[in-house]
């Protein structure tokens, strides 16, 4: 009975904690990345009965780009309401319920209820893992099913035949479902075989692939029915640099050397970053001793305290190895955003790290018998509140004068064009969110007869010049505009910054360019 109640009494802590830190940090407007926007599109055109298809033509042709499994998530809410404001609070409630099975998992390996609480705590006072859960993201709802499936695996009964268990088929239907819902989550099935080749389950090994393999199929036949390639994210290996196509793709020795220099990132720069409070980085920066001697002593502990969850330390030891062996492949530049789903993992290592070292510390010592989780409580509270307030203050201020430009001309063409109208934009998911009309990006390449040409194709009507501080702007769509100043002519200019919609003369383009 004793028990029970103080089980209770950590949960409520943890929802206690969650209100307050979410209520704190959370952004109503909706985030400027453009990925939110498209995961929201995908969601309108399945609940508008469209399929898995993009929008912002008016043809609903399928579509790849992101996988499915948040957009599917946010369906049922995009049913009944188009406000962000519901997806953003499912994307907390996300957050807290990995935070709740964490701490259940880690109570199931014989920890201490109150290691298991400060441990499932730090995640909710985690500025990056906040930040991600106040906007449409999928990296919260990877988190909470990665989690959930680390608690089905913990529950397969090894006396029985796995065959017999539903937990393991469970186990394999929630691991694919992370994959669906990012590519990243692929890391969690290689994790998992891991598992099991090190326990020496080769039988549930064998099995386990098998099963994953047969639930990725129907999207992967569904692309090839629908004709198309591979997933971007394939494309984007082999480039140079995703954003600037035009410097075209690296060799395998080149490919080598980026993914150990991202990978050295990942451990000297992004995971202190990310877990350590007051710990800053320059990620553009070499890296230091200082900062090689911190990534030591931090991995030792994490080490230290993964070694504590007995036989399921292999799966934590591999998710986190696969998940940067993964972001290394890429070539678009992470800093720590691609770690947010896996801190979670991470802090749990440090902090029962810690534990044990110190507790260890204060046995030898005869300071007292033993050292209480609970004292990380307030370390944690007191570190973590500078951050928060930032976050805090950064999602509370308005959009910067460059984006409220950008949006107005997309509430001016929704009120005033018609809504076949063809916009063309550098970030035309965020412009079609206020537009509300069809949208299309320009071709990045400094001919600009191929760029105009591409407006061609694309049937664009209009064309926003903006200054929103991406580069291709400047690099491509202005040089074009400034070489044939005929084919644009200014329709609407908003000043500080100027930005400006411009109306793009579709048929004289056709005799000029052709």
């Amino acid at each position: 009975m004793a028990s029970i109640k103080s089980t209770g009494l950590y949960i409520a802590g943890l929802v206690i904690l969650f209100i307050l830190s979410f209520t704190c940090i959370f952004n109503e407007k909706i985030d400027l990345n453009g990925d939110n926007c498209d995961y929201y599109m995908l969601a309108t055109s399945l609940a508008g009965g469209h399929g898995y298809s993009e929008i912002t033509s008016g043809d609903y042709n399928p579509v790849n780009s992101f996988p499915p499994g948040y957009p599917l998530l946010m369906t049922p809410i995009r049913m009944f309401t188009a406000s962000f404001v519901p997806q953003k609070i499912l994307n907390g409630l996300f957050l807290l319920g990995a935070a709740i099975l964490l701490f259940f998992f880690i109570r199931k390996n014989r920890l201490p209820g109150q290691m298991a609480f400060i441990a499932s705590a730090a995640m909710l006072v985690n500025d990056q893992a906040l930040h991600f859960a106040t906007m449409m993201m999928s990296e919260m709802s990877l988190l909470f099913f990665s989690i959930l499936t680390l608690c089905l695996l913990s529950k397969i009964d090894d006396r029985k035949p796995f065959w017999k268990d539903g937990y393991f088929y469970l186990t394999i239907l929630t691991t694919a479902f992370c994959y669906h819902i990012r590519t990243q989550g692929i890391a969690l099935a290689a994790a998992i075989i891991g598992f099991f080749l090190f326990t020496k389950q080769w039988k549930q090994m064998l099995a386990f692939a098998g099963g994953f393999i047969v639930c990725l199929l129907p999207w992967i036949i569904r692309n090839k029915l629908t004709g198309m390639g591979q997933s971007r994210y394939l494309d984007a290996i082999m480039m140079s640099n995703a954003w600037r196509p035009d410097e075209g793709t690296l060799g395998v020795g080149e490919l080598i050397s980026r993914f150990f220099n991202t990978f050295r990132m990942l451990l000297t720069k992004a995971v202190p970053n990310s877990i350590l409070p007051y710990f800053n980085v320059e990620y553009g920066s070499a890296t230091t001793w200082g900062e090689w001697g911190i990534a030591i002593l931090l991995f030792a502990l994490i080490g230290i305290g993964l070694w504590q969850l007995g036989k399921y330390r292999y799966v934590f030891l591999f998710y986190i190895l696969a998940t940067f062996s993964v972001i290394s492949i890429f070539s678009t530049p992470s800093e720590n955003r691609y770690i947010t789903s896996l801190l979670p993992f991470i802090e749990v290592g440090m902090l029962i790290g810690l534990f044990v070292v110190l507790s260890a510390g204060v046995q030898r010592l005869k300071i007292a018998q033993s050292f209480s989780p609970l004292l990380f409580a307030f370390l944690f509270l007191c570190c973590s509140y500078p951050r928060l307030e930032t976050l805090r203050k950064q999602n509370k201020a308005p959009f910067p004068p460059a984006y409220r430009n950008f949006f107005s001309i997309g509430e001016t063409v929704r009120r005033e064009l018609p809504s076949n109208t063809v916009v063309c934009s550098r970030k035309p998911n965020l412009f079609y969110m206020y537009g509300k009309t069809p949208v299309c990006n320009y071709t990045w390449t400094e001919d600009d007869k191929a760029l105009i040409e591409g407006l061609i194709q694309a049937k664009a009507d209009y064309v926003v010049l903006e200054q929103l501080g991406y580069s291709s702007t400047p690099l491509y769509l202005y040089p074009a505009i400034r070489k044939h100043p005929d084919l644009f002519e200014t329709v609407l200019h908003l000043p500080n910054p100027d930005t400006y919609l411009l109306k793009f003369n579709r048929e004289k383009a056709k005799e000029k360019i052709h």
